[in-house]
């Protein structure tokens, strides 16, 4: 099996993620396209409590499975089967209860009529926790080509034929097409998971399996990272109970729903873009921390910071500055409805929401840095404070007139930044975190440069098409601006040799 180094894995991982973030990211578009405002935000209602089932018998397994078998390199099978057998016991467990009571779940949320989803949705759970088995597997063999090249399959085929069927379903329903976008999401599922089966069996009589491996030797490992990655589906699920109902206070109910697919639909899909790299990074991170000295710990973890820096900047600039141009191009008249100018009301997200993904992002790192030296429960703690954080602001500016769903995008901001600063505080302890201001004056040069070079052109006209190109050339001045300045040494990517184990 060939195994990628560190800088190789993100940049294998970081790809993938891209890629397959593209797709995502156009579907999620071209879908708010066709089902409008109201559709979009009935579709967003399905996901927070979908996500949290998938966290539930899932989360946590790639990294926590990543590091098991880089501790324990003769026991794979042992591994893989454990986790296998504990995870379906889990998904089948959540998807009965997603049938029985999906109902009610709907009925809780304000909207009935997608209880249906819920079923057609609920055996996807199952598939998915399979899938998370043999991509930490993969990941812990430090061989990530299958974990990436699934996930991009898994959202080309939902964006081709989540359209179709909901462009076609759309001439009898706004229900029957939010169905179809669901039954795209199962058939995805289904070949990621084949996918990675393929690469497994081409692989496996390459495994030993020497010695016992006990179940609560490998949940040591699995449960805190599974608890971590629980919190926010956990949040996002009582966002989808609370917001609607608060912003009520003000709002029609479908008024409420339209502005919460704004934000967690419309806007959320574009923002979230740069968290793919610092996953990516995150996931690669944790097992190569294993059985190293600390001295080579913090060489990485200062060098995987300055590469999400490098990468996420940029982003919240754009997000910062243009949310306007970039929300008009991408959705256009579309996410205009119920009275309401959607397009400035998604660019005002953006907006409140830019800041925050700089600590959403360098705490994802944190949090499997944390994990990797075993302590497990502290990016757990300093998570949960975050989001009582998070909470408090909802209930007490949702209901404000002057703020409404803005206030969202703030308390997620404000969120982020208390669970930063703790996790920081906490990292400081164990790695030696570098202030380096030469890095740091070069970066904002080359940001500047960017800025000029797009607000330039942008001055040109105001168009879709001049709007795209400002875009690309930022990009390509900003990453010549970084080659020039000598800010990042690229040559790292590729300087690193993979092996045969």
């Amino acid at each position: 099996m060939k195994r990628n180094n560190f800088l190789t894995g993100a940049l294998i991982l970081s790809v993938g993620g891209m890629l397959a973030k593209i797709f995502s990211s156009v579907y999620r578009i071209a879908l708010t396209r066709i089902l409008g405002g109201e559709g979009i935000g009935l579709y967003q209602l399905i996901f927070p409590l979908y996500s949290l089932c998938v966290v539930l018998a899932t989360s946590g397994l790639p990294l926590a499975i990543s590091k098991v078998i880089a501790k324990h390199k003769n026991n794979d099978r042992a591994i893989i089967k454990k986790c296998l057998i504990f995870t379906s016991t889990i998904s089948l467990i959540l998807t009965a209860i997603l049938f029985i009571f999906s109902p009610a779940l709907a009925n809780l949320q304000g909207a009935g009529e997608i209880s249906i989803c819920y079923i057609i949705l609920a055996p996807s759970i199952i598939i998915v926790s399979a899938a998370s088995v043999f991509r930490g597997y993969f990941q812990g063999k430090q061989f990530f080509t299958p974990s990436a090249l699934s996930n991009i399959l898994e959202q080309f085929v939902k964006l081709v034929l989540g359209l179709v069927l909901s462009l076609v379903l759309i001439k009898l329903s706004l229900l029957a097409a939010i169905i179809g976008a669901i039954i795209s999401i199962d058939i995805s599922e289904i070949i990621s998971v084949v996918v990675l089966l393929i690469f497994y069996k081409k692989q496996e009589k390459s495994t030993e399996n020497n010695e016992k491996l006990p179940l609560k030797l490998i949940l040591k490992d699995i449960l805190p990272i599974t608890l971590s990655n629980l919190i926010m589906p956990i949040a996002s699920f009582v966002d989808s109970l609370i917001v609607v109902n608060l912003l009520s206070v003000n709002f029609s109910k479908s008024v409420a729903i339209f502005l919460y697919g704004l934000e967690s639909g419309a806007v959320s899909s574009i923002i979230t873009l740069p968290t793919i790299i610092s996953f990516s990074i995150a996931s690669v991170i944790l097992p190569a921390l294993t059985n190293i000295n600390a001295q080579q710990q913090s060489k990485k973890i200062n060098l995987a910071i300055k590469i999400i820096l490098i990468l996420t900047v940029p982003c919240v600039l754009a997000f910062s500055l243009f949310p306007d141009r970039l929300i008009a191009v991408l959705y256009g008249s579309r996410l205009n409805g119920m009275g309401l100018n959607g397009l400035k009301i998604a660019s005002m997200i953006m907006l409140f929401s830019g800041v925050g993904i700089i600590f959403l992002t360098i705490n994802q790192l944190y949090s499997s840095c944390l994990q990797a030296v075993d302590e497990r429960f502290v990016a757990i703690r300093n998570l949960l404070i975050g989001v009582i954080v998070k909470f408090v602001l909802e209930v007490l500016f949702l209901p404000t007139a002057q703020l409404n769903i803005l206030a969202l995008a703030v308390a997620n901001t404000f969120c982020y930044l208390t669970a930063f600063c703790l996790n920081r505080y906490e990292i400081k302890c164990y790695f030696k975190l570098e202030n380096d201001a030469k890095f740091y004056i070069k970066l904002i040069l080359a940001n500047l440069i960017m800025f000029f070079v797009v607000i330039s052109i942008l001055l040109i006209k105001n168009s879709a098409f001049i709007t795209v190109l400002a875009v690309l050339c930022g990009i390509a001045a900003y990453f010549l601006a970084l080659f020039v300045l000598k800010a990042f040494n690229f040559k790292l990517f590729f300087k690193f040799k993979t092996k045969n184990k």
